[in-house]
């Protein structure tokens, strides 16, 4: 999991990548979000359920990532998936070694801090 947030934090925007996303906020609409939805600036903790691991990241506009923080940019892989999920949702995404990942979304806030 390592290697898929740090590609994240580098990574040049792909086509398929912008299109998926945008697509995604297209069927995303404002009044359907709730407190359990995944969208820019969530809080989002999510466990590695090979490891059973939490790992609690910030999703962000490229923009706003800071390295020093827990950031994920929605353009990124798992950020894009990210957007529009809910809690309990599991998600199974390819690293950049090629090593299958499977993650669940543990919870998703609006606060501002981050816990790990």
């Amino acid at each position: 999991m390592l290697s898929l947030i740090k590609h994240s934090l580098s990574m040049i925007i792909k086509p398929h990548t912008l299109d998926n996303l945008l697509n995604k906020t297209d069927r995303t609409k404002k009044e359907q979000f709730d407190l359990n939805m995944v969208y820019v600036d969530s809080i989002i903790t999510l466990e590695d359920l090979v490891s059973r691991q939490n790992h609690c990241y910030k999703l962000s506009i490229p923009s706003d990532i800071c390295t020093m923080s827990r950031s994920l940019s929605i353009f990124s892989p798992l950020g894009s998936e990210l957007i529009g999920r809910k809690v309990g949702d599991e998600i199974h995404i390819r690293e950049n070694n090629g090593k299958l990942c499977w993650l669940k979304i543990i919870s998703v806030e609006k606060s501002s801090s981050c816990n790990s």
